[in-house]
């Protein structure tokens, strides 16, 4: 089968654009906002609209900027619909001649407002602009990964800092027209998500006194419809596929520019405005006293309205100078890595085992564990050429935050924290069913975490968070002999410091090897005042040596949420997280210093940490979820 021709291709797919019904700030083509706007060299020459050409800025320096003048700022803000079109860079996938990745670059003069969103423990909730995420010239991208067949195989929607593949059999793409994937646009931001909703989508928050403040995103359509197709053609700006896809392109001259698409913009939310904020946010709900005392006292109090800042002002300010170009971005030499996962399946079991452990036992089948919430016991279910059944169930003490792995003998070890005071564990020949022995451990090491298991240098390593809070580890050969407790400990000013963990029973830090080192993950406490929760990476080339953290792409995570880790192919290594939007999202390494976000398992939605194992040339990923107290599972494989 023969690919058809660039112009047909790029047109066959081009996405449908379906913005939010409150949306302004309306998207256009880069000569109609070019035309308009001066120029800044860094230098200090400013050149003001008509004056300019790219001719003229061939050398562009990072610090150049475009400048919107003042007097047609309103014109700007709105975008020009009757020019929007989108610039395609094809670019190849891997060295396959049967797949092609469409960047879709799409281009606004201006991104607005965001919205914050105060919910009280009643469910009700408030809502307030945020004029705070403000920049001018703002670049969003769709990826549609084609095949040579004339199919889609996956769409990855670009949303803040990072983004969402979604693949035909996941249950969350749509299409118009048959190939044009739809995209509904998030009103102020331009988020891309994959479908309509009236739910928040949130972008991050916090709680207080089991209130919710949050910075969120709308994308429920109900504005114009943007057909990227038709009458504005895509128009294709740089070919990196001509082995497959032989027609040489000229890219725009704007292509190369190295500055910014707009002037810097200064933020104008004072600790007083971020209470009068909240508390028109809070205007909106329909609150009982209790609620609105909580509220209100959130909104006067200036040392609450200082926290607050702190922790909104980083989520929502971002960068105020504008974006870059898009060939300045890391996402258009290499798309973010794909996994075509399936649709979640629920796991029918009668209470919420969670966080489960995963075990790979002899003849392939996949054993889970994990603590009932209703009744408080322990429940096992098999999984085996695609089903799930019920398995016997382990017959010992309550254990939190568990973790499994079958041993040298084909047996199953599990550990868990015991009491939340310490860390045991117990050995079966026999499977999930026991009889369980506890082996000659150690003395149960005081722990505050659950464990986990990875394999590095052909022996077992057990990681967990000491009583301390510090990040401990050791190691094993055959589930007899064990190594002594040891911690992560990092070079500081004053000789070396532990690592430390943030969070309590239902997290453990996840191990695992990649690119020949041993590689600890686990829940930092913010790294300045008022910062949310993130992932850090530490890792060490010995087992005894370690540098980090390394911080992973996940915006902020709950502080009971962890990350479970599993290695892909050519020695790369995944980890898996619940975010603060309660999606399951996976980021990749083949170091683990350095970290991308991959996206997110469409329909994956928790705020527990998943559990993974690798199955069947791909993943298989367990997570509580929309149904919960029901156990979800959804599984994804290599192309």
């Amino acid at each position: 089968m023969a690919w058809p021709t660039l112009a047909e291709l790029v047109s066959n797919f081009a996405p449908m654009l379906h913005l939010d019904k409150d949306e302004v700030n309306l998207p256009s083509s880069t000569d109609w906002y070019i035309n308009q706007v001066g120029y800044q060299a860094a230098g200090g020459i400013y050149s003001g609209p008509g004056q300019w050409n790219w001719g003229t800025v061939e050398q562009s320096s990072p610090d150049d900027y475009l400048v919107a003048p003042q007097v047609i700022w309103a014109s700007l803000m709105k975008g020009y619909l009757p020019s929007a079109t989108s610039y395609v860079h094809v670019l190849p996938v891997d060295d396959r001649t049967d797949l092609v990745d469409l960047q879709y670059w799409l281009f606004y003069p201006y991104n607005g407002q965001e919205i914050c969103e105060v919910t009280g423990w009643t469910g009700s909730t408030g809502r307030a602009l945020m004029p705070l995420s403000i920049h001018w010239g703002d670049w969003e991208c769709v990826v549609v990964r084609v095949n040579v067949a004339q199919q889609v195989v996956g769409v990855f929607f670009s949303q803040h800092s990072g983004g969402q593949w979604c693949s035909p059999n996941d249950g969350f793409l749509t299409f118009s027209s048959g190939t044009h994937p739809n995209v509904y646009v998030a009103s102020g931001s331009h988020a891309n998500y994959p479908a309509s909703s009236n739910d928040t989508y949130e972008i991050d928050g916090v709680d207080v006194w089991d209130v919710r403040f949050a910075v969120a995103d709308y994308a429920r359509g109900g504005g114009p419809n943007v057909n990227l197709a038709t009458p504005n053609p895509p128009v294709v700006i740089q070919n990196d596929a001509q082995a497959i896809l032989p027609t040489p392109v000229t890219p725009p001259p704007w292509l190369a520019f190295k500055g910014r698409w707009g002037q810097p913009l200064e933020p104008t939310l004072t600790d007083a405005q971020i209470g009068s904020m909240v508390a028109a946010a809070a205007n909106g709900m329909q609150l009982n006293s209790a609620v609105e005392d909580a509220v209100q006292y959130v909104a006067n109090s200036t040392t609450l309205q200082a926290w607050l800042s702190e922790v909104i002002l980083p989520i929502v300010k971002g960068d105020l100078t504008g974006p870059t170009t898009p060939s300045q971005r890391g996402s258009w030499a290499v798309t973010p890595t794909f996994l075509p996962f399936g649709t979640d399946t629920p796991i029918k079991s009668s209470a919420s085992l969670v966080p489960v452990a995963l075990a790979t036992m002899p003849g392939s089948e996949i054993i889970c564990i994990g603590m009932g919430l209703l009744p408080p016991m322990m429940g096992a279910w098999s999984f085996n050429q695609g089903q799930w059944t019920k398995a016997p169930s382990p017959t010992m003490n309550q254990l939190a935050g568990l973790a499994a792995c079958a041993t040298p003998s084909g047996g199953l070890a599990l550990l868990g924290l015991l009491n939340q005071k310490s860390l045991v564990a117990y050995t079966s020949s026999t499977g999930s069913g026991g009889p369980w022995s506890v082996p000659g451990l150690w003395p149960a090491p005081a722990a505050k975490t659950g464990a986990s298991i990875g394999q590095y240098n052909g022996a077992w390593y057990i990681a967990w968070g000491g009583s301390d809070g510090t990040i401990q580890y050791l190691s094993t050969t055959d589930w007899v002999h064990f190594s002594s407790p040891q911690r992560v400990m990092l070079p500081g000013d004053n000789g070396p410091v532990a690592a430390t963990i943030a969070g309590d029973a239902l997290v453990a830090p996840a191990v695992e090897c990649c690119g020949g080192s041993l590689v600890i993950v686990a829940p930092v406490a913010g790294l300045e005042k008022g910062m949310p929760t993130v992932l850090g990476a530490y890792v060490s080339p010995d087992g005894s040596n370690w540098t980090g953290p390394n911080l992973l792409p996940s915006m902020s995570l709950y502080s009971d949420s962890s990350g479970a880790l599993a290695g892909g192919p050519n020695g790369t290594l995944y980890c898996f997280y619940a975010d603060s939007n309660k999606k399951v999202r996976y980021a990749v390494t083949s170091d683990g210093a350095d970290w991308s976000d991959s996206g997110t398992i469409a329909g994956a939605l928790s705020i527990r940490t998943p559990s993974v194992i690798p199955w069947q040339g791909g993943f298989l990923v367990v997570h509580p979820g929309k149904g919960s107290p029901t156990l979800y599972w959804n599984s994804a494989t290599f192309e």
